[in-house]
């Protein structure tokens, strides 16, 4: 039943995973004053010739304006009746509601209640369970020279000159060019950019083009040159962000306009960049830079682990809509993590990303359980964010990058970001609550590294049967690409 100072008459019942369907009743007595309030605004501000402002008689206001003052009427109980069905049934919803009926056959009239239903996700419920009980375990690796004297190359090139070049592509190359996307059987592309830049990878690896990964695409692009015009068939991933994309037979093609090459600094180039006196300062910052990276690498393993035992011993019912969306938030966060660690070019963020995007279904709908989960824990240890921890993480975000505090909250808020920054700093919260609740035990890195190279085996073998179910369940007439691709 309706709270107490509720017009409403609110039924909730379950309509699928996760899923709610909301009918609500407006008695007429409420119908009849939100048309007459509407009829009044509407007298009180309209002037029609011949009548004084607020003269004009009500059935030349209704043979006018009647439709437009129900549908306003409509859509103002309709938003109101689902407040009220929130607030009383204190529902945790995910994404928007959607009407049941077809919206242009329910009506509004005077002297008759109104009643229409909403169906909407919400949070999945569960409990947890005991957290003593979990065991993780820490890799511990050293800050050796070879290390060092890796990261140092990686920063002459990371940070070179780049130069046009007239001669045929090499590994590590940009190209740039503009570029369109097409959906096979229609004749205008879904996506144009004037301008976009791609790293060559070396011959028989794997890149991104255009946010798809293409196994093979090495081999596509070591011929090629400026001037050039690259054309890929490819099929977009079931689990892509863009929805004109999923499942997608797509052709996508690149006028190459300049391939660029980066010419790495030398030893002194790359002391003046950092503002450094001598070799030996700049590999102590080096150094200082790499533990500071191994000892956040280590806390995320430790949160991935836990996260990942706990996940294994909750069920859960999940929103198919909510999981078919998560694409886009799970490549949003993933984006920020990347940038944030500061050691990846923009090249190789866009790679990452494109891996990714590559994912099953079921990776997909894996991340989605362990958001609710996080989310779960969260409120289970009262975690809160404040200004000054969100700001504290952009800060860190623009040193690890170089840039300016202001320039990345900028940016941030140009890709409407700002709220993601605010939950992953909930998340790894409620993440190292989790890890502190757990038993760790230490491991030396290179056993670690060995323990973990024997799980893609059982891995692949899952994905393998889930892959046949998937493909059993649908029955499409579509042909599918002959070479094994994903998108970004």
């Amino acid at each position: 039943m309706a709270q107490k100072d509720s017009p409403f008459t609110i039924s909730i019942e379950d309509a699928g995973p996760a899923r709610k369907r909301i009918s609500i009743t407006v008695p007429a007595e409420t119908v009849d004053a939100h048309l007459g309030d509407q009829m009044s605004t509407l007298r009180s501000q309209t002037n029609l010739p011949g009548f004084r402002k607020g003269k004009a008689p009500a059935a030349l206001l209704e043979r006018r304006f009647g439709s437009a003052i129900r549908e306003e009427a409509k859509g103002k109980l309709i938003s109101d009746g689902y407040a009220a069905a929130l607030e009383e049934h204190d529902l945790q919803t995910l994404g928007e509601p959607e009407p049941v009926e077809d919206p242009s056959e329910v009506v509004i009239e005077e002297g008759k209640p109104f009643s229409f239903s909403l169906e909407i996700e919400i949070m999945p419920t569960f409990d947890l369970p005991a957290l003593d009980g979990i065991q993780i375990v820490r890799p511990v690796v050293d800050v050796e020279d070879a290390h060092i004297d890796e990261e140092i190359d990686r920063q002459k090139t990371r940070h070179g000159e780049v130069e046009s070049v007239t001669d045929q592509v090499v590994a590590g190359d940009f190209l740039v060019g503009a570029a369109h996307v097409t959906r096979r059987g229609e004749d205008e592309p879904f996506f144009k950019t004037e301008q976009t830049r791609g790293a060559v990878p070396a011959k028989g690896k794997s890149g991104q083009f255009l946010g798809l990964l293409i196994d093979d695409l090495g081999d596509r692009v070591a011929s090629c040159s400026a001037g050039d015009t690259i054309t890929i068939e490819a099929t977009g991933p079931e689990t892509h962000e863009m929805e004109e994309v999923r499942g997608a037979d797509l052709s996508m093609v690149l006028e190459i306009a300049q391939v660029m090459r980066v010419i790495a600094l030398d030893d002194e180039g790359l002391q003046a960049f950092f503002g450094l006196d001598d070799q030996g300062a700049l590999r102590e910052q080096i150094r200082m830079a790499l533990e500071r990276r191994r000892d956040d690498d280590q806390a995320m393993v430790l949160r991935e682990q836990a996260i990942e035992k706990i996940s294994g011993m909750i069920e859960m019912e999940l929103p198919e809509k909510a999981s078919a969306s998560q694409a886009d938030r799970n490549l949003a966060r993933m984006r920020l993590e990347l940038v944030q660690s500061g050691r990846l070019s923009e090249e190789e963020v866009e790679h990452r990303l494109a891996e990714a995007r590559a994912g099953s279904v079921e990776e997909s709908r894996g991340q989605l359980k362990q958001f609710f989960i996080l989310s779960a824990l969260a409120d289970h240890f009262h975690v809160t964010v404040g200004e000054a921890e969100v700001n504290a993480r952009i800060a860190r975000i623009a040193m690890q990058n170089g840039l300016r505090p202001e320039q990345v909250r900028s940016d941030l808020a140009s890709r409407g970001q700002l709220t993601q920054i605010s939950a992953m700093v909930r998340e790894e919260k409620a993440a190292d609550q989790l890890v502190a609740a757990c038993t760790v035990t230490e491991m030396p890195v290179a056993d670690w590294q060995s323990q973990q190279a024997q799980k893609p085996a059982a891995a692949k073998k899952t994905k393998k049967k889930t892959a046949k179910k998937t493909a059993s369940k649908k029955k499409t007439a579509k042909k599918t690409s002959k070479k094994k691709t994903s998108a970004t």
